[in-house]
């Protein structure tokens, strides 16, 4: 696959989030390729409907920042892996939680992540394991959801585990960052609320600056 024509990329990062669509079959189909179809097949079928619906929404969403059609997106984006675009094509990441996708496109590499400001967490536990040693803060539960999404985001981009990554990173999201526990290196990282949808929404991003979010907020 050719890298795109130059002039026809975006020059700056991109972020979109918004509903899953409910489409048919037969349109899905129409927006998917053979392996995608072929990946989805092999899934059970609630997870099938969103590994189809996903990926249907990222090549209409990436077709628009790329000036291709749909189809012609060199996406690939197995099951259980990250996704991947064909070099010269620049870098993705997405997430969904329930029927809202969050989906970032960047030159670089780069990780998003997106929660609902309201899901119901284990706040104690995850703040002693994502922050060891650090006193928790009164805001307990937003405090947890604005660091899980950068650690998400974060652990993305460096198309990493949450295993490796859980714990090892200080939280300077003030600043915008992050800093390794061990060898001190600072990688860069937002995590901001929004209201989306009429919905409060925890976004992470990692990747340089994080763009404003496509469509306009509000609801």
């Amino acid at each position: 696959m050719a890298a795109m024509q130059s002039g026809s990329e975006p020059k700056q990062p991109q972020l979109w989030c918004g509903p899953l669509p409910g489409c048919s079959d037969g349109r899905l189909a129409s927006l998917l390729s053979a392996q995608e179809l072929a990946w989805g097949e092999a899934l059970p079928q609630r997870r099938r409907l969103i590994f189809w619906q996903t990926r249907a929404v990222v090549r209409q969403q990436l077709a628009a920042w790329l000036g291709c059609t749909p189809e012609a997106v060199p996406l690939l984006a197995p099951p259980a892996h990250y996704p991947q675009l064909a070099a010269g094509w620049g870098y993705v990441s997405w997430s969904h939680s329930g029927e809202q996708l969050l989906l970032g496109w960047s030159p670089q590499p780069v990780g998003v992540d997106l929660e609902p400001a309201d899901r119901p967490i284990r706040a104690d536990s995850l703040w002693r394991r994502l922050c060891p040693g650090e006193p928790p803060p009164a805001a307990l539960a937003d405090a947890v959801l604005q660091r899980w999404v950068a650690l998400e985001a974060l652990t993305k981009r460096r198309c990493s585990s949450i295993a490796v990554e859980l714990g090892r990173w200080s939280w300077q999201l003030e600043q915008g960052r992050a800093v390794h526990r061990g060898d001190q290196h600072n990688v860069d990282v937002v995590a901001q609320r929004h209201h989306l949808q009429q919905r409060s929404w925890w976004l992470g991003w990692s990747g340089g600056a994080m763009p404003a979010v496509a469509p306009e907020e509000g609801g």
